[in-house]
């Protein structure tokens, strides 16, 4: 018996050794040369953003992380205490407070809508959670640039339209489906959408809420365009509007985000169950996708495919991208503030991808 007690306890010593040296591994620093090899890469892609911000989690460690170029139009450089709007980004962690109350049980993807939000039309009525999720409702889009219009004025405008198909048939991209899933987390938790996502995301730091992008706050940047006939660099001024929190209005330094990936990770806000419906496929009518048969849209966040490797992600506002290389273990932060020409917060990815995973390299 006591033979037996020191086989199994020298068995578990041997295993626990072989995984503490297997995540010594895991968690090797990005080589000098590849470091190098993305900072050179960087310089050249700068001349195409005002500034941007850069990080690259490997393994649970932030192996590569990087600054550069200007923050605002008054040469402050961009640094850690840099304040990005996320954009489009935002939905990502909508999509996750929403599976965080599928998990409780309080939400469920088949709930037709009208069980949280009153006064709608007859034809609206059943449209269900998951389609707001997928971009599949069919719901018209309200107007986002008034964002200084009242919540029910913009309502009675938007109801007034009718359906623009039907549900499930195709996707079709649009920011009232994530207007409605804020509505429906404060019917079910009781709370403003902004408190709910602190509370359950970043329950240990400040983070900013605002679709406001004209007002200025300290160390947050905005978006520029080139005016190529003047040569300059143009802020873009729109103001969204509160409703435009949960599809776009999440504000976060690269930490803060990097941080929020941490616990994604470690499955403190869904479980790894939760996290494979959240990445499932969803089943259009008419079969949708971005570019090939792997170019896929979930529920809120995308599938990407680079050279038969699986990421999920999102984009946003053109200027953000975040992708998470789930085969590698490896997840690419891209935070830009500034447009020259064409996006390059995919390219940006997808280049250093290729850089600290060659079977990434396009």
């Amino acid at each position: 018996m006591i033979k037996t007690k020191a086989l199994i306890l020298f068995l578990f010593t041997l295993f626990n050794f072989g995984c503490k040296n297997e995540n010594k591994e895991n968690n090797k620093p990005l080589s000098i040369e590849k470091q190098n090899e993305i900072n050179a890469y960087l310089e050249t892609e700068v001349k195409n953003t005002l500034g941007l911000a850069i990080a690259v989690i490997k393994d649970g460690n932030v192996v590569y992380e990087n600054y550069l170029g200007k923050e605002n139009l008054n040469n402050k450089s961009v640094s850690k205490e840099s304040i990005f709007p996320l954009y489009s980004l935002s939905k990502l962690i909508t999509s996750t407070a929403v599976f965080q109350l599928i998990e409780e049980n309080k939400i469920h993807l088949d709930d037709k809508i009208p069980l949280y939000i009153d006064n709608l039309p007859t034809e609206w009525k059943s449209i269900e959670v998951k389609h707001l999720l997928t971009h599949s409702s069919g719901l018209p889009d309200y107007d986002l640039m008034k964002g200084k219009v009242s919540e029910s004025i913009t309502m009675i405008n938007l109801t007034q339209n009718k359906l623009r198909f039907k549900k499930g048939e195709r996707w079709e991209y649009n920011q009232t489906n994530f207007w409605f899933i804020s509505k429906i987390i404060e019917k079910v938790t009781k709370k403003s959408f902004e408190s709910f996502v602190i509370e359950t995301q970043f329950a240990n730091d400040t983070v900013l809420f605002s679709s406001n992008f004209i007002d200025s706050i300290p160390n947050r940047s905005f978006k520029y365009n080139f005016n190529t006939s003047s040569e300059n660099w143009e802020k873009v001024n729109l103001d969204f509007g509160k409703r435009a929190n949960s599809a776009g209005g999440l504000n976060l330094t690269l930490n803060q985000f990097v941080a929020w990936n941490k616990q994604f990770d470690a499955n403190e806000f869904i479980q790894p169950i939760t996290k494979n419906k959240m990445w499932t496929p969803f089943e259009y009518d008419t079969p949708f996708y971005f570019e090939d048969e792997k170019d896929q849209f979930l529920y809120g966040w995308q599938q990407y495919s680079t050279n038969n490797e699986i990421s999920y992600g999102f984009t946003g506002g053109l200027v953000t991208g975040y992708r998470k290389f789930i085969n590698q273990n490896m997840t690419i932060i891209v935070l830009t503030n500034g447009l020259k020409n064409s996006p390059i917060r995919n390219k940006i990815i997808n280049k250093i991808a290729g850089i600290v995973d060659e079977k990434l390299a396009e």
